[in-house]
């Protein structure tokens, strides 16, 4: 198999395995396919590190552009900015009022979910393009969390074509700060700012986290 099927193949198998974990991740019942499509995802990532001649340029975390330094503060605002849009619409405080272990959690989850697709999803397809690096990191994140919502184990009220749409849009973003400002930390920076602002005066874990 060549390299670039290989590769292909790697990033298919990472978002496949982490859709699949979506749609299983919240029934009991389902514990086998969960752990088989988060062993599936994991062994795509450990394939991917172990074929790529620069693991740090997959992950785009090939030095860090000290010239746009300046970028990160714009992040951090931009994404405490959205998170007070999201609390809005849900009828809560612009801000948290209080800080709680969420957020360390809801930090790490973004930093996960940003080493996932736009480190490894599209660092993995950029050798198809860049066009086509930042929409198949938005699709498969986008897939990964939509499927979350489909079989919940509390009833719930989703409106999936308006999360799907938020994802993509918020992954293609991503995906091109990574590209045109040379770094993931800026799109890491601004999806930690998002879901600190979202989830950290929380007490407990929602259910789709």
């Amino acid at each position: 198999m060549s390299l670039k099927r290989s590769e292909l193949v790697n990033v298919a198998a990472l978002a496949a395995g982490m859709a699949a974990f979506g749609l299983c991740a919240h029934r009991q019942t389902l514990i086998v396919p969960r752990i088989a499509a988060l062993v599936l995802a994991s062994l795509a990532v450990v394939r991917m590190i172990a074929t790529s001649r620069e693991p740090r340029v997959l992950l785009g975390l090939c030095g860090f552009p000290r010239r746009r330094l300046y970028f990160v503060p714009l992040c951090i605002v931009l994404g405490v900015g959205l998170g007070g849009y999201y609390r809005w619409r849900q009828g809560r405080a612009l801000l948290p009022d209080a800080l709680t272990y969420m957020c360390l959690i809801s930090a790490a989850i973004g930093l996960g979910e940003e080493v996932l697709y736009r480190g490894f999803v599209q660092g993995g397809l950029r050798r198809y393009g860049v066009i086509v690096a930042i929409l198949g990191g938005a699709a498969a994140h986008t897939a990964y969390k939509c499927c979350l919502f489909v079989l919940p184990d509390v009833a719930v009220r989703a409106d999936i074509l308006w999360l799907a749409i938020g994802t993509f849009a918020a992954g293609i973003i991503f995906g091109a700060m990574r590209e045109r400002w040379g770094s993931l930390l800026f799109p890491v920076v601004f999806h930690m700012a998002f879901d600190v602002t979202a989830y950290a005066d929380f007490q407990s874990l929602p259910w789709w986290l």
